[in-house]
């Protein structure tokens, strides 16, 4: 399986859990923690071409309302967010990874 096909499979194993999402970026940050694709906000807009301040808006609600990453550490200078997947965010891929 290509990079891009496993992107994609972890995608929709985060979206089919039918959590309140702000948007479908959050299934997309999850499945890009997940395979080590974007550990950081500033990264992940990077890849994907997005507004960091989107990103960081969807990892708070990923953190503060659904409990899915928690934040390492933050780069006061650039708001850059460092997270990873808490232990209820690696259930999300843990059935789909067996």
């Amino acid at each position: 399986m290509s990079q891009e096909e496993d992107l994609e499979a972890a995608f929709h194993a985060a979206h089919s859990t039918g959590l309140p999402y702000l948007s479908p970026m959050g299934p997309m940050i999850l499945a890009a923690t997940h395979l080590g694709v974007a550990r950081d906000s500033r990264s992940f807009a990077r890849i994907f071409d997005l507004a960091h301040a989107l990103v960081i808006r969807e990892c708070t609600s990923l953190e503060q309302e659904l409990g899915l990453i928690e934040t390492e550490r933050k780069d006061v200078r650039t708001s850059r967010v460092f997270y990873r997947l808490t232990d209820a965010g690696d259930a999300l891929f843990e059935a789909k990874d067996d």
